[in-house]
């Protein structure tokens, strides 16, 4: 690996924009069996944070939650901001899903539904490979559950 400054050392987190922070917590820790990390919130006038995000006078609660090899950041802006468009399909360009690895796919597309999410499709088995299936959580995000095998590979972990 390149040790110089310039390298990537490696995935950090994903951030995810939600209209309900606390609903949002209970839907991840509870789904993904992830815990909360840190909390906190800014207002409108911290420059800093608004110099981070790429915003002028935003304010948000935000909480960064663990996983065993992942983190997951979620954002609540105030105020809300509904979004401009539908929801996005698979095959629109940009950043579509977030994938969990898992080790029973249906469990966990089950567990994603009880917990008020919604299932895109039934898990489909590559011969010798990989277990998926396609869902959303409450907020309408993409989220791809997979059981690793064959050619898709378990999580890195360092």
């Amino acid at each position: 690996m390149d040790e110089s400054n310039n390298a990537v050392i490696g995935f950090h987190h994903t951030g995810v924009v939600v209209p309900d922070i606390d609903a949002a917590i209970r839907f991840y820790t509870e789904l993904l069996d992830f815990e909360v990390y840190s909390e906190g919130s800014w207002d409108a006038e911290n420059a800093g944070f608004n110099q981070v995000v790429g915003l002028d006078g935003s304010a948000a609660r935000l909480c960064m939650l663990k996983g065993q090899n992942a983190y997951l950041e979620l954002f609540e802006y105030v105020p809300v901001l509904e979004p401009a468009r539908r929801e996005c399909n698979a095959n629109e360009t940009g950043i579509r899903h977030l994938c969990f690895a898992v080790r029973d796919v249906q469990a966990m597309l089950a567990r994603c539904i009880e917990l008020g999410g919604s299932k895109i499709n039934e898990p489909y088995s590559v011969p010798g490979g990989a277990t998926a299936a396609y869902c959303r959580d409450p907020f309408g995000n993409l989220i791809e559950l997979v059981a690793p095998g064959g050619r898709f590979p378990e999580p890195f972990t360092p």
